[in-house]
């Protein structure tokens, strides 16, 4: 059942907004797509598409509203699958090392960063060991693999990737030449950054060793530009030749665009509070990822808390203000610009 939140207005809305709609995604998107069938608290969605069943699965973290300040902590990762990116059902909780696949974990899983390589797929995702309210304790980010055919139940712990004391939210791609590139929120013990959190990178031939190479250049960490003093949720991706960032700055969405991947051009905001009148999408995107269908289409999905009142930190929000729930949209991307493709309501 779902905890602190009726179960069946959660199944009336998902009905009402997603309909059975076989083929690709039709000109009107539902609001939302989905939300997590236990404690409502779907957040930081990662979407890739599984070679080896043809379906799309996102991995996202498994907040616990129900349990109030410790909503934050304990958390599993989640897992949703669908054949055409509109029907999202309900797979479970991912297992590690054989252990977990329940909605409340001893440890703490935030933030799923996720690379398909041939029949393994990869996962670098935010890791503390305990579930000490608020936050848990401490955090690196750590590499577990699977096979293809076992993306719920099969991921085996490799080593920690970024040892960096409370870093977080890898987003991982490989660029032309074949070398691995992954972005993150650096920790706090980065004697660059002074005392706050910066995006940074590091690169890697095998997904098992890597490299740090600093914070990235150009206007990301610049507050001077866009006047941000903290970004997360750092996701990357590549189409038609560009690089495009995207961070959340707890503003709506940051967006960037770069030639290399690593000099970055801001571009401005999409998705501030109020920029959207559907169903629970009125408050401000949170925590992006992209699928990029072709050269001209890609879909931004995101998770979006829409009872929780602009301004108030986490730790002092009310139960049902932690209720969370993942959206798409599409966007477009040409020649360095961004923008998300206006659609009408769905009610």
């Amino acid at each position: 059942m779902l905890r602190g939140f009726p179960v069946w207005a959660c199944s009336l809305l998902l009905t009402m907004t997603c309909g059975s709609l076989p083929g690709m995604v039709p000109a009107e998107i539902p609001a939302p797509i989905y939300a997590d069938p236990v404690y409502c608290g779907s957040c930081d969605p990662e979407i890739v598409r599984n070679p080896a069943t043809g379906e799309w699965m996102i991995f996202y973290t498994g907040r616990r509203p129900a349990r109030g300040i410790a909503a934050t902590c304990g958390n599993p990762i989640g897992v949703c699958t669908s054949r055409n990116l509109i029907d999202w059902r309900f797979a479970g909780y991912a297992r590690f090392d054989g252990q977990g696949g329940l909605p409340d974990s001893e440890h703490t899983f935030w933030a799923p960063g996720i690379i398909i390589v041939g029949n393994k797929a990869h996962m670098f995702v935010t890791y503390k060991e305990d579930a000490t309210p608020p936050w848990g304790t401490g955090g690196s980010i750590v590499h577990y693999e699977t096979t293809t055919d076992r993306m719920l139940d099969g991921w085996k712990r490799v080593d920690i990737s970024i040892a960096e004391e409370n870093c977080l939210d890898a987003s991982v791609i490989r660029l032309p030449d074949g070398t691995f590139r992954m972005y993150y929120v650096g920790g706090i013990d980065n004697p660059g950054a002074k005392g706050r959190k910066t995006i940074r990178y590091a690169e890697s031939r095998d997904l098992c060793t890597w490299e740090p190479r600093g914070d990235v250049l150009g206007d990301v960490n610049d507050r001077t530009v866009h006047g941000f003093t903290y970004q997360e949720a750092v996701y990357v991706f590549r189409q038609r030749g560009w690089y495009y960032l995207l961070t959340d700055p707890h503003r709506g969405l940051a967006t960037y665009a770069s030639r290399d991947g690593i000099t970055w051009r801001y571009l401005g905001q999409i998705l501030r509070s109020g920029s959207s009148g559907r169903t629970l999408d009125w408050s401000q995107a949170r925590h992006p990822s992209v699928w990029v269908r072709n050269r001209r289409k890609a879909f931004l999905f995101y998770h979006v808390e829409p009872f929780r009142p602009d301004g108030v930190g986490a730790v002092k929000l009310k139960k049902h203000q932690r209720y969370a729930f993942l959206q798409m949209r599409e966007i477009k991307c040409r020649k360095g610009r961004m923008t998300v493709l206006q659609e009408k309501r769905s009610h």
